[in-house]
């Protein structure tokens, strides 16, 4: 309490002369709260200076008690480290018992086994010298899964041995069994009843024996299948273009012929399939040998007619073997143009049969073909597709020539036929004749297409882009000349030009379908689903690309617009003048 508190306090305890006489019973009440006070502090001295002698009796008791504790934890170690000696001298000895039983029972495994093996290999090769193969088959089996066993023991020379051993008895099978295929396809196996069971038995030692057994198996089993079709269709008489056809229906009918022979291979072997591939490369090696030698350019007919027949049997293989089919329908048109005997004409024929199947079919899809394909084979991503057609690429120059001379013979006939003239009820105000020629131009470029896409149908759009520019220019030649020329007239030199009510409306008419060629070459991607080409330096191009920048028609339609603007000049010129005279013979009429 400060000084101003305590004089607060006692001016408020005493605050008249008359309180005074209180000051002494006061006094009295705090000296005998401070003797209470001083009491009290006295006898907590005392009672902490008991408790600190108590504490220090404590704290040497626990001392004394961690004291013994450490005692009686170095003697449990000691104990614990005399039983740890004493249990390793115990299990040092069951150690080496451990030891000694795992070695020995390896040892009469291996010795087990090793027995096993000789008598195994002594058994095969009892099976191998009798042609054994089912018994054999599985003995060898057996045989490879000991021998993998004795790996560790490679460098043993009994080991050694008997891994030579083995390897001869293999070779003797593998020598017995090509022995005994050779005679596939001679005919014994219709005089001899078990031979197609003892060759399936056979099958079973080859897939025992390595990969590359079953391997050269096959490739020597297809080659010599394939040893009389060379022989026969490298001879004068076959080896021709037009008759490529009988190739593939010799193929054809030797799976045919042999399929329940066949049956004796596994069918993880997939031989119809390599024997195809075979089929394939070697009819491919022959035909492109037949291309390079003619000495005069092909028939077209016989050309076309082998492509599509060729086409045709790689859809089967990749549908066989996996895959789709193509569409046969622009393919049946090929195959007329083949048979017929004035070319062109059967072209045209075809292009209209094409029209009225195109009419009837609109707005139908393709059917999908359900049927069953053939379990994926060794080597799926092979494609039959192209394998053999790709050698015509470099001979279908006559084919475009040929469809060049057929679209040049069509724009003459639209040309002539066209009336310049639109029928009544029609919406677009184009020329007929623009409109058909782009529908012959598509159909064109759909049978390219099923053919090839490659350089040959990028060489058709260079066709595509002649066939237009002429077809631009007869619309330009087609326009009323007068005055001192048309060249005049669109250049605007002095020209004059005359139009009556009809070459203004052809001339519309032939500016709207400028604009309409212009425009669905613009969108000519959308002509088709499959829209892209093969240059010759192989990357692939649109439509569009390939058809390039085609200015004829927007300069066309540019010529017609400054005609039509002179032809209006020049009417209104004549108009003036007929204007004139007529003012003046009034004028002098008036004057008389």
């Amino acid at each position: 309490m400060d000084k101003s508190s305590a004089l607060e306090y006692i001016n408020q305890m005493f605050p008249t002369e008359a309180s005074l006489y209180g000051v002494e019973p006061l006094m009295q009440k705090i000296h005998s709260e401070i003797r209470r006070v001083d009491a009290g502090i006295l006898a907590a001295v005392r009672q902490q200076s008991n408790s600190g002698t108590k504490a220090k009796e404590d704290l040497a008791a626990a001392t004394c008690a961690v004291e013994e504790l450490m005692y009686k934890i170095r003697e449990i170690k000691g104990k614990a480290e005399q039983s740890e000696m004493m249990v390793q001298e115990i299990c040092r000895d069951i150690k080496k018992l451990d030891f000694a039983k795992k070695h020995i029972t390896t040892t009469i495994t291996a010795l087990h086994r090793l027995t096993m093996v000789v008598s195994a290999v002594e058994q095969l090769q009892i099976m191998a010298s009798k042609r054994q193969y089912k018994e054999a088959a599985a003995q060898l089996e057996a045989v490879n899964q000991l021998c993998s066993h004795f790996e560790a023991y490679r460098d043993i020379p009994k080991i050694t041995e008997l891994r030579e051993k083995f390897k001869n008895i293999k070779q003797i099978l593998k020598s017995h069994v090509f022995s005994d295929f050779s005679s596939l396809g001679t005919g014994k196996e219709t005089e001899e009843t078990n031979l197609l069971q003892h060759l399936s038995d056979a099958c079973l030692v080859v897939d025992a024996l390595e990969p590359s057994v079953r391997e050269e198996l096959v490739n020597n089993f297809c080659s010599r299948e394939l040893t009389s079709y060379e022989q026969i269709f490298e001879g004068a008489e076959l080896a021709k273009l037009d008759k490529t056809e009988r190739r593939y229906a010799w193929i054809k009918r030797r799976i045919r012929t042999n399929e329940e022979i066949w049956k004796i291979f596994p069918p993880s072997w997939h031989v119809p399939y390599r024997l195809c591939i075979q089929f394939c490369k070697k009819t491919r090696k022959q035909l492109e040998e037949i291309l390079d030698n003619l000495k005069e350019k092909p028939d077209v007919g016989a050309l076309l007619l082998a492509l599509q027949r060729t086409l045709e049997f790689e859809d089967e293989l990749a549908e066989k073997f996996g895959g789709g089919a193509r569409s046969l329908e622009t393919g049946n048109e090929i195959e007329e143009i083949g048979r017929g005997k004035n070319t062109s004409q059967s072209v045209l024929d075809i292009r209209k049969k094409y029209e009225r199947k195109f009419a009837a079919h609109q707005g139908t899809g393709i059917e999908e073909n359900d049927g069953k394909k053939e379990l994926s084979v060794p080597g799926a991503g092979f494609n039959f597709r192209g394998i053999i057609s790709s050698c015509f690429e470099p001979h279908l120059t006559v084919y475009v020539e040929l469809e060049e001379k057929t679209l040049m013979e069509n724009l003459e006939k639209l040309v002539q036929e066209e009336t310049w003239d639109i029928e009544e009820g029609s919406q677009n105000n184009v020329l007929s004749s623009s409109m058909q020629l782009f529908l012959i131009i598509k159909r064109s470029l759909k049978r390219c297409s099923a053919l090839t896409k490659n350089q040959t149908l990028f060489n058709l759009f260079k066709v595509f882009q002649r066939i237009l520019k002429a077809y631009a220019t007869k619309l330009f030649v087609r326009l009323p000349r007068g005055g001192t020329g048309i060249v005049a007239a669109a250049t605007g030199m002095d020209g004059q030009i005359k139009t009556s009510d009809r070459d203004e409306r052809v001339m519309c008419y032939i500016v709207n379908s400028a604009e309409y060629c212009h425009k669905t070459h613009r969108h000519s991607n959308r002509w088709g689903h499959e829209t892209y080409v093969v240059q010759a330096g192989g990357q692939p191009i649109s439509i569009h690309d390939a058809l390039g920048q085609i200015n004829w028609f927007t300069e066309t339609a540019i010529k017609i617009r400054v005609v039509m603007f002179f032809g209006t000049l020049t009417g209104c010129s004549l108009l003036a003048k007929a204007l004139n005279r007529v003012v003046k013979f009034l004028a002098a009429t008036l004057s008389l």
